[in-house]
This record gives structure tokens, C-alpha cells and sequence, in this order.
């Protein structure tokens, strides 16, 4: 089973679409006529690979939900994406911009999804968070923050004040899951 942080790479087959094979005109037995496009396989349009690099790029830079930053490259027609973003519909979305592009053989998707708040930040928040919520307490706890994961240890005064430092700790942008190792002391 793949950690939270584990990179997420994925590679599909995705041929570009291809115009109608044949339209036909057919009259059914009520008399409505209509015209039926049948759509044969889609095949694979050939595509110098430089030329699928410049309109990737203009893909990527025009479409909407994209971050800046996204590094794409193309070797025989297969568009490899890199980068870092901060939601997965951002990765989605530049894979979905490449996808059906003429001569898109295949699309690996190497972009990395990390939470948008570094662990520095995290501990930061929380500390100040904590300052706010359990001025007193705040100097008696120690925040450790490892990617979205937040560790919280030391000894708070009552259940309360327990509940207040673990409250903050999950109010702050970023975090994934929290390990409550407080002590509740006299």
C-alpha cells in the first residue's frame, strides 16, 4: 500500500480523436430520416514530436485549471508531464489538456500533489494557533509536523485545555491526520 506522500505516477493510452469514418442516411419504418455517423477506431495521428511539444505547452498555458510550472516533454508521441501542484484536480486537469492533442500516443503523468502548506508552515500555524487557544499550555507542548502529519506531545493541565490544543491542530491548513501524545496532568 502507497504511503500518503508517495509520488502518484500514472500512464494511459489515450489516441487522439479522429473525424468520422463514414455518415450514412438512413429512413426508419415512421418515416423520420437521419443521418448516423459511424465513428470508426480511433487511430493515432502522426505528429512530429516537436510539433506536439509546442502545442502541449500552448495547452497547458492556456488552459484554466493548470498551474504554472508544469515541465512537459515528448519522445514519439508519448507527453511526459513533471512538476508539483498542491490539489490533485490541478494534476488531472493537465493530464485531461494533453490527452486528446493529435499525435498523443500516451501521457505519463510524473506531476507530485503535496499539501499546500509545508511542515514548517504547519508547525508555525499550530504554534500559533495553540498561543491563541492554550496561552499557558503553548510553551509545555512540542509540534512536530512531517508532511501533512502533525505529532503533538507534552502535558496540558485538563481536558479541556487537551481538547483546545488537539482542535487547533486540526484547523490548520494542511493537515491530514494528527497523533494525539498529550498528557493530561495536574
Amino acid at each position: 500500500m502507497p504511503s500518503p506522500m508517495s509520488p502518484q505516477r500514472s500512464t494511459q493510452v489515450f489516441p487522439p480523436l479522429s473525424p468520422p469514418s463514414s455518415v450514412t442516411r438512413t429512413v426508419f419504418d415512421n418515416g423520420v430520416e437521419a443521418e448516423i455517423s459511424a465513428i470508426a477506431d480511433r487511430q493515432c495521428v502522426p505528429c512530429d514530436d516537436s510539433e506536439l511539444l509546442a502545442a502541449s505547452v500552448r495547452a497547458l498555458r492556456d488552459a484554466l485549471h493548470v498551474p504554472k510550472g508544469i515541465v512537459v516533454s515528448v519522445h514519439d508521441g508519448i507527453v511526459v508531464l513533471d512538476g508539483r501542484t498542491s490539489y490533485y484536480y490541478e494534476r488531472a486537469a493537465a493530464e485531461c489538456t494533453v490527452r486528446f492533442l493529435d499525435g498523443v500516443r500516451a501521457v505519463e503523468n510524473h506531476i507530485l500533489v503535496e499539501p499546500p502548506a509545508l511542515a514548517h508552515d504547519v508547525h508555525m500555524r499550530i504554534a500559533d494557533a495553540l498561543l491563541r487557544t492554550a496561552a499557558a499550555e503553548a510553551t509545555q507542548i512540542a509540534v512536530h509536523a512531517v508532511g501533512g502529519t502533525v505529532i503533538l506531545q507534552g502535558v496540558v493541565h485538563s481536558p479541556a485545555e487537551h481538547d483546545a490544543a488537539e482542535r487547533a491542530a486540526w484547523n490548520v491548513e494542511g493537515v491530514r491526520s494528527v497523533i494525539d501524545n498529550l498528557i493530561v496532568g495536574a
